[in-house]
């Protein structure tokens, strides 16, 4: 029975003349698994938009065509019928809570369908146990790390049963291990309780061969469907596509794994040669930290006796479960957060010595929200407010910067009303424009489709030549092993790890590439053109 329909749609953002979407015809059966894929800014977002009727009811904008839930027309239906049919779980958690109080907020959606208090307890300590969280609902929610806020969202969600539930990125923000907690109880939903899951993500590796359907997108079109393993033969992008996939695709295979299992499976007779070595960069110390300690509460340290160096023209990935320090260790390295024990050293000097021009000059940071940046009314404004402050505008370092990022035809339209992806990337032309010496990228992949993924990539390897410093905080163990020299281990406040990426990730259990599960006890890789190359010269 299908449960959603869309019928020859075409939506146009308010004073716009692009459609955001054009000739959607779509049909989601009761019970079904759809994934909607697609490059960042596609519409991906604004299609599942449709079966709650923020577009047009909360967005605005023009609307054409039919879009319907159990065969009634959405547009005649009341909204609490709508909400109680249709769940959806935002990109950006941080719109969607309200409430100061973890456990409250989970509740809210209950109280505003006047559900009574018994059950509404029983909601509320299901979802929370399903997805782990028990034991933060007593904290606040501004309180909490960015992937516990995206769990508590979709805990919110979840507890109201809704007949379909949407997820838009849902764990875009979550270390391994949460994202594939998450993912698994999205599973069960499914599966277990036949809920409607339609889900919008970028990171492939983790939910592609989960689904029952895929809805491929590009240019506001659906272009094409399948499953995981019915791909059509000219969805061939590596924004449709697993990395796992894309790899073997550029490797010359026809059938294509989609799981770790899969590519094992596909090479489990051959032998390889192994990868040269790779050693550190040999460049002289930028940046020292010495017994760095750190607490936001007396008694509760956040950071434990921290020692590191970072040499200049070094890239260091930064990983570690949700909450276990690594925002907060390089705020205070950025001079965002100023109350530390301890020291910090750039190129000899103590950074609480330098005032905040010379911070700027020599640090740039990149925070996990890129709405932290955006007060201005179009990109170009935005990106050129950093040079202004500084005293260094230069118009054309301005629009090298925007080209780079692949942001030319949307630098004049306002940064609020850009896709995920393409607000990440306007964030980034913020922090690199300024030309630091240092650069610290907080979840810089978040949003991003795998081309934009590569573009970021490139402009890392660029600033890595020209001498700079990067460091990269994330949860893309496979953007880590493509990108980076060195890797930290961050858990519960402490460096429990550091060293060669290749010796770091490649020995991980969680924190491994994906390519190097498929190639382990064959060869030492993580990145992924070296495991092209491996598997080019077998065929």
């Amino acid at each position: 029975m299908e449960i959603l329909e869309a019928k020859d749609v075409t939506y146009y953002y308010p004073e716009t003349d692009k459609p955001a979407i054009k000739n959607i015809n779509l049909k989601i059966n009761e019970g079904e698994f759809v994934l909607i894929v697609g490059p960042s800014g596609c519409g991906k977002s604004t299609l599942l938009r449709l079966f709650n009727r923020t577009v047009p009811d909360f967005y605005g904008g023009k609307i054409k065509g039919q879009v319907f839930i159990k065969n009634k027309l959405i547009k005649d239906m009341k909204k609490e019928d709508i909400v109680k049919n249709i769940g959806m779980v935002f990109q950006h958690p941080e719109k969607q809570i309200v409430l100061e109080n973890v456990e409250r907020e989970i509740a809210f959606g209950l109280e505003n369908l006047n559900m009574d208090y018994n059950s509404m307890r029983r909601n509320v300590a299901e979802v929370m146990s399903l997805l782990g969280i028990e034991n933060i609902k007593e904290r606040g929610t501004s309180e909490i790390s960015g992937g516990e806020k995206q769990r508590v969202a979709i805990a919110s969600v979840l507890a109201m049963r809704p007949e379909v539930i949407m997820f838009d990125e849902p764990i875009s923000q979550l270390d391994p291990i949460g994202a594939e907690d998450v993912l698994n109880s999205i599973k069960k939903l499914n599966r277990d309780f036949g809920i409607t899951v339609i889900l919008v993500e970028q990171r492939l590796d983790k939910c592609f061969d989960m689904a029952d359907r895929i809805i491929f997108m590009d240019k506001g079109e659906i272009v094409g469907e399948g499953s995981p393993h019915r791909i059509p033969p000219f969805i061939d992008k590596n924004y449709f596509l697993p990395n796992i996939s894309y790899i073997f695709k550029n490797a010359g295979y026809k059938e294509l794994p989609v799981n770790v299992k899969e590519g094992r499976h596909l090479i489990k007779d051959r032998v390889f040669n192994e990868i040269e070595s790779i050693s550190s960069p040999e460049g002289e110390v930028l940046i020292e930290v010495k017994k760095l300690s750190f607490e936001y509460e007396k008694g509760k340290k956040v950071l434990r006796d921290i020692n590191f160096n970072l040499k200049k023209g070094e890239v260091l990935a930064v990983m570690g479960e949700n909450g276990a320090g690594k925002s907060t260790l390089f705020k205070i390295i950025a001079g965002v957060i100023d109350r530390y024990k301890g020291n910090i050293y750039i190129n000899g000097k103590d950074i609480s010595k330098l005032n905040i021009e010379e911070r700027i000059k020599k640090v740039g940071y990149l925070s996990q929200n890129p709405n932290d940046y955006f007060g201005r009314d179009t990109v170009f404004d935005e990106v050129s407010y950093t040079l202004k402050n500084i005293g260094e505008y230069d118009k054309k370092r301005v629009n090298d910067v925007i080209k780079s990022m692949n942001l030319t035809e949307v630098e004049d339209k306002n940064p609020r009303d850009l896709s995920g992806g393409e607000k990440q990337r306007v964030a980034i032309a913020c922090t690199i424009v300024s030309n630091p010496e240092i650069l610290i990228l907080d979840e810089p992949t978040r949003g991003m489709d795998g081309a934009q993924k590569e573009n970021l990539g490139s402009i890392i390897e660029k600033m890595k030549s020209d001498g700079k410093t990067i460091v990269i905080i994330t949860h893309d163990a496979d953007f880590a092993g493509d990108y980076s020299d060195r890797t930290m281990l961050l858990f519960n406040g402490e460096i429990i790890a550091q060293g060669l990426s290749s010796d770091i990730l490649f020995d991980s259990t969680y924190y491994s590439p994906l390519i190097s599960r498929v190639f382990k006890g064959k060869a030492r890789v993580i990145k992924s053109k070296d495991a092209a190359l491996l598997l080019k010269v077998v065929k």
